[in-house]
């Protein structure tokens, strides 16, 4: 089962807390983007070590209501890490960062990287809030060590873009290579209102289509050479058996209909 994580524009730098009643309303109207699973890799590249707290699972609900008391008594004083920073930080962080993530990622993503720091410095602020609460585990520690391993590896970035970043960097890099053709913007950096931008889809979409067409290209060389290899195969066989001419023209001309035939039905699709 997946789970839902929000990038959301907050006004204070922490999460909003339920056992102050702060949470109903709390990001309406707010930029939001939101992802799967597990925090996508520029988000990542606007916090530091220094930007992890913590908050109790039971205060994501308003104190007072079914629900708070439902998660009090399941999680008690539990608590789960979250993110928070300010846009300043989180802008100077993504122009230090730049350089050391496309490089890995790959220059055709360098207008995505651009864009989502527009969109930080457009539409977020004063703070930077990364709710992770959907990835609560009892406060047992393993969810913390995770995201603190991950942030000092984004941190070594700072200080030399070429320099080995480290295992969790690397790990969320290939994921991404991995599954980069499904959708890159919503892999890399999410979605929510606006975002990502028309002209961000239509880039990506048309590229896709370009390496689409590379590959049918090739595909469509290499069915040539089967055919050509079956047609010689056939007119030997053809030749060696009735020492005569005329199966080798009947073979060639059967098989010069079957790749016509072919041929027409790939243009009509």
């Amino acid at each position: 089962m997946s789970v839902r994580l929000y990038l959301d524009s907050a006004l204070e730098p922490r999460t909003p807390d339920g056992s102050a009643g702060e949470r109903a309303g709390s990001f309406d109207g707010a930029m939001e983007l939101e992802a799967k699973n597990w925090p996508p890799l520029l988000w990542w590249a606007m916090f530091g070590p220094g930007d992890l707290m913590e908050a109790r699972i039971a205060d994501t609900e308003d104190a007072g209501t079914e629900e708070h008391a439902e998660l009090l008594s399941e999680w008690g004083d539990a608590t789960y890490p979250y993110l928070v920073v300010d846009q300043r930080t989180a802008l100077s962080r993504l122009h230090a960062r730049r350089q050391g993530l496309v490089g890995r990622l790959g220059e055709r993503y360098s207008p995505l990287y651009d864009e989502f720091a527009a969109l930080i410095e457009a539409r977020f602020g004063p703070y930077v809030l990364l709710r992770t609460e959907a990835l609560a585990d009892g406060g047992d520690g393993g969810i913390r060590l995770l995201f603190e391993e991950t942030l000092s590896e984004m941190e070594r970035l700072d200080a030399d873009p070429t320099t080995p970043a480290g295992r969790r960097v690397d790990g969320l890099i290939s994921d991404f290579q991995r599954w980069q053709r499904m959708d890159p913007v919503w892999l890399l950096a999410g979605a929510g209102d606006g975002w990502p931008s028309a002209a961000l889809r239509e880039h990506f979409a048309a590229n896709s289509g370009r390496r689409s067409s590379s590959g049918g290209s090739g595909r469509s060389t290499a069915v040539g050479w089967l055919w050509g290899v079956l047609f010689v195969v056939c007119a030997i066989g053809a030749y060696w058996l009735t020492e005569h001419v005329w199966p080798v023209v009947t073979v060639g001309a059967v098989l010069a209909v079957v790749v016509v035939a072919r041929f027409v039905r790939q243009r009509q699709g």
